[in-house]
């Protein structure tokens, strides 16, 4: 049985008017908050809470100790009403410690057998029997999404590509030496040609040995590594500036980053994907008019496109978005079992591969809404 959001809402307003709450108004705002940020699916960070909740204007991904009291204050007012006034109450709130999604659970019905037994003789059993079920739950392979599958099948092979920025080395506009960045050129032929119709820079410029990565690469690797650990599989990361295209055919590929960088997904996709192509930083529909602007230039709000589509005898995972916020956000929702298989059930039906538009709005480079536009599956 699962409750109705009318039903969950009757326990959270039975809590925040109880005697246990009655003189703790900031738990009940923070609790009130919680709740309905966990049923608009807002991804629930410390970060997100300070500047959501508390409404802090320098929040940042560090853990936040402002955060962390309340959240533990609200914990505890919790046990202490189902220790008391909510002892009898069958479905119960939670929220997991080290977590902020508020959960329901159904309370275990006791059995008086427990009451009568003789603990001497049920003790060394119930050991057994949780030892041997621990270790049936361990030997179980652990299932696989069926939206990855593909990735995580033991036969595939993935690379992950991080989209960085070429670069150039020469004097600045301080004349000094340094790293400059034209969006405008973006891998050595570009600018050769640029070379060629400016020939007073050919001694002053030359492309750079390294590029330039912002924090989402870091950010997308650690979530990445994690998700393909606890399917125990593994995968390799790449810069995108430092790949060919026949390197990108080796296997599976996952690409996050940028579209304004050129990256040589584009070309992929844009052969692969039925429905859209991109071109000039703009998602553009291939039979009607309709096309998003990628490059707002609003570090606060964005597009993000995230499209599966085969490619030969591979397949490519695509995280679109020209700020870390809109990469991050898509990351984090595709790798959350919850998320993947609401998607999958909801949108995808007997297909495998799609293209869906996101709107992710933050702050200071942290995602604190994301909301799904429109989903295409072929």
């Amino acid at each position: 049985m699962k409750l109705t959001e009318k039903q969950k809402r009757k326990i959270v307003d039975t809590i925040i008017n109880s005697n246990t709450f009655k003189k703790a108004p900031t738990s009940i705002a923070l609790l009130l908050y919680l709740f309905e940020a966990t049923k608009k699916e807002i991804p629930l960070k410390e970060s997100v809470i300070d500047i959501e909740f508390f409404k802090s204007k320098n929040a940042t991904d560090r853990t936040n100790p402002r955060v962390r009291v309340n959240a533990y204050n609200l914990r505890k007012k919790i046990s202490q009403f189902y220790a008391t006034e909510g002892k009898h109450d069958v479905w119960r709130l939670k929220i997991e410690k080290g977590q902020y999604q508020v959960s329901f659970y159904k309370k275990p019905q006791e059995y008086s057998l427990i009451k009568t037994a003789k603990w001497k003789t049920v003790i060394p059993y119930t050991l057994l029997f949780i030892s041997l079920g621990t270790l049936l739950v361990m030997s179980l392979p652990k299932v696989k999404p069926i939206l990855w599958e593909s990735f995580l099948s033991n036969a595939a092979t993935t690379h992950l590509y991080l989209g960085d920025h070429f670069g150039l080395t020469g004097k600045t506009i301080t004349n000094n030496q340094g790293w400059t960045r034209d969006f405008s050129i973006n891998d050595a032929d570009e600018f050769y040609e640029f070379i060629d119709k400016h020939l007073d820079l050919r001694t002053n410029l030359k492309p750079s040995h390294y590029s330039y990565i912002t924090r989402m690469g870091a950010l997308a690797s650690q979530k990445f590594q994690k998700f393909f650990q606890h399917h125990e599989k593994e995968f390799s990361v790449r810069f995108s500036t430092q790949t060919s295209f026949s390197e990108i055919k080796e296997g599976n590929a996952i690409y996050v980053g940028p579209t304004k960088n050129n990256n040589q997904f584009l070309h992929f996709y844009n052969q692969a994907n039925p429905f859209f192509e991109i071109s000039s930083d703009a998602l553009k529909h291939k039979t009607n008019q309709n096309q998003y602007n990628l490059n707002t230039g609003n570090e606060t709000q964005e597009y993000a496109i995230v499209s599966k589509y085969p490619v030969d005898k591979t397949t490519h995972f695509l995280f679109f978005s020209q700020h870390d916020i809109g990469v991050i956000a898509t990351i984090e929702y595709f790798t959350n079992k919850d998320s993947i298989a609401k998607f999958t059930q909801s949108h995808l039906k007997d297909k495998k591969y799609f293209t869906a538009i996101f709107m992710v709005k933050g702050q200071d480079r942290t995602n604190t809404s994301l909301k799904l536009e429109q989903v295409f599956p072929f």
